[in-house]
């Protein structure tokens, strides 16, 4: 499947969003109250001898003209003041109010405590756009939103933040939402990497602000899609934090968000390569994702990164990925020669970039059983078997590991 199929099918899936929760049952439905939600108007200026509040009904809000909707009029958020209003309140029971001081203690072991404080949260929640200065309900329902995290009830409050605004909060100062988001987004795609579309739906309504936390937090998110092999919605979202951070001209991610989108296509083209012989489709998704690769690192060439950076070891995968993939079709067609010449120079690419990196490195275990599957296919089992007792080494019970393991009890005795 192509990587534009896959986005196609992602954007039918926020056109059915719109009157459905993403999963299970719509909590706003099922606690909305059709007469309104009851609070306590406040007045600046009140008659003498007159109560400074009266009690009235909350309808709605219409953020897009900025008019809050009560059930004696329409008002102007903007001039509330000019119109004599000093706050509105709405009073949580004092049993909801100490639930959710233990969720505020992240007291998280008792999913009760989550349910009983339920009907209120999504009672106030359609009303989150009101300016807290005037309806001061966000912090609790924030403290709702952690706990849902922290209690992995994932699916909830997914649906929950997509139906915010959180551009809005953003704006009210109530960042933590759209942090709440990012997250979550994390999470879910580690717990469940197939959640990936209803996770990118919620990051299209999250705003990058132009500084490095922001930045940090969404290449993590980045790293998690792609780690997880989930190669287009990775791209898309290197592709939009790789766009935000042409705004930040010293920002030290730069290097490694322009290169980790054609490191994607060439997992992708390996992904498709293997079925395109038979399945025109696939045929014609490797071919885009081959070409967009090789593109794409012929221009990274242009302005390489330096040796010195932790950037330069990534690269140098990418150019011996590239050479593999060069040596795997001359071996296709039975030109053993030139296959065995490109995996020389794959070979000679990715241990440049092995001597220059740091253990640490993502992608540097990849580099490693990189070389060894080279140096096999070269007929160099001993220098393969000293690579993949490297990995074993030094990343000890990880998938890379095993993996190496696997390869060394397949290779002819030294």
């Amino acid at each position: 499947m192509s990587f534009s199929i896959n986005i196609l099918r992602a954007s039918l899936v926020v056109i059915t969003l719109g009157t459905t929760g993403l999963f299970g049952q719509d909590y706003f439905k099922t606690y909305a109250n059709p007469k309104g939600l009851p609070i306590k108007m406040y007045r600046i200026k009140v008659a003498p001898g007159k109560p400074d509040f009266r009690t009235t009904q909350l309808l709605r809000v219409d953020d897009t003209k900025g008019n809050i909707i009560l059930s004696e009029g329409t008002f102007l958020q903007r001039e509330l003041k000019k119109q004599n209003i000093k706050r509105f309140e709405y009073e949580f029971s004092p049993q909801t109010l100490k639930d959710l001081k233990k969720l505020e203690d992240e007291q998280y072991d008792d999913p009760k405590v989550l349910a009983a404080v339920r009907p209120a949260i999504y009672k106030v929640l359609p009303f989150h756009e009101i300016n807290p200065e005037y309806f001061p309900i966000h912090d609790n329902c924030l403290i709702y939103v952690k706990a849902l995290i922290a209690m992995e009830q994932y699916n909830e409050a997914l649906s929950l933040l997509y139906k915010l605004n959180l551009q809005r909060l953003d704006q009210y100062e109530y960042r933590e939402f759209s942090e709440a988001g990012l997250e979550l987004a994390g999470k879910m795609i580690v717990a469940n990497p197939k959640s990936a579309n209803h996770v990118r739906i919620l990051l299209t309504k999250i705003n990058i602000r132009n500084n490095g936390a922001d930045h940090e937090a969404y290449l993590k998110l980045c790293d998690s899609l792609r780690r997880n092999k989930l190669f287009p919605n990775a791209i898309e979202a290197y592709v939009r934090l790789g766009a935000n951070l042409q705004n930040a001209s010293n920002s030290p991610l730069k290097g490694i968000v322009a290169i980790w989108p054609i490191y994607c296509h060439l997992k992708m083209y390996e992904l498709y390569a293997p079925h395109a012989a038979s399945n025109p489709q696939y045929a014609k998704a490797a071919s885009q994702s081959f070409n967009t690769a090789a593109q794409g690192l012929k221009k990274l060439e242009e302005n390489p990164p330096k040796r010195q950076t932790n950037e330069y070891s990534l690269y140098k995968l990418l150019r011996a990925l590239l050479r593999i993939q060069y040596a795997k079709r001359y071996e296709a067609q039975g030109s053993k020669e030139q296959a065995a010449e490109y995996y020389r120079q794959s070979v000679l690419e990715v241990t440049e970039g092995i001597v220059m990196a740091r253990v640490g490195l993502d992608w540097l275990p990849e580099s490693l059983l990189m070389a060894g599957g080279a140096y096999e296919k070269l007929n160099l089992n001993d220098a393969a078997r000293n690579v993949y007792r490297q990995v074993e080494i030094f990343y000890k019970d990880s998938n890379w590991a095993a993996e190496s393991k696997k390869r060394i009890a397949a290779l002819p005795p030294s």
